[in-house]
């Protein structure tokens, strides 16, 4: 195991330890942070999602090409990625080419298990979940090859097929934002 991936994990485990879970998430957090306890293996990875939202409170959601359904931007840490949240960030970059205010407290933790670009079958994913701020629409998005879809809304207004647990991910995501203004 190399000593970089030993310290994301570390990292990651502090900074779940050092933000408290959103209301009904403890028994979620805690599982969180016993599958960071256990050491970065193989057959396990860490991911950042990241919701944007903008100054009238749309959010910025994707429809993944491999998934055809709509969700959150984001994707695998990296060696290089300094913390989970830089992770968050430069997913952000990658597939949509905006450079948004990652907020670096996470604001929910997702653990499942599903195979992904790197693995045929199924392996645990844990998920740490962002809200990005950004002043206004972005008129200038691109999206990567990744995607099949990249658009602004209104919470009320969410896209279908939607990723499962996404309109809770908003909720969560516009709830943070509202706060840390």
């Amino acid at each position: 195991m190399r000593m970089r991936q030993i310290d994301q994990w570390d990292s990651t485990a502090a900074l779940l330890a050092a933000t408290a879970a959103p209301e009904g998430r403890d028994a979620m957090w805690a599982q969180s942070l016993a599958f960071l306890g256990a050491g970065p293996r193989d057959d396990a990875h860490l991911v950042a999602s990241v919701i944007v939202v903008n100054d009238d409170g749309l959010v910025l959601l994707a429809r993944h090409r491999r998934y055809g359904r709509w969700g959150p931007l984001g994707g695998h840490l990296e060696a290089g990625d300094e913390s989970i949240a830089a992770t968050a960030a430069r997913e952000l970059i990658e597939e949509t080419s905006l450079a948004a205010h990652v907020h670096p407290a996470p604001i929910d933790v997702r653990l499942s298990s599903y195979p992904c670009r790197t693995a045929i079958n199924p392996v645990p994913h844990l998920d740490v979940c962002f809200v990005a701020r950004v002043d206004a629409r972005a008129r200038q998005l691109l999206a990567s090859a990744e995607l099949t879809g990249l658009e602004w809304f209104a919470r009320g207004d969410l896209p279908a097929p939607i990723v499962p647990l996404s309109a809770e991910l908003v909720d969560l995501a516009i709830a943070a934002d509202t706060l840390r203004r």
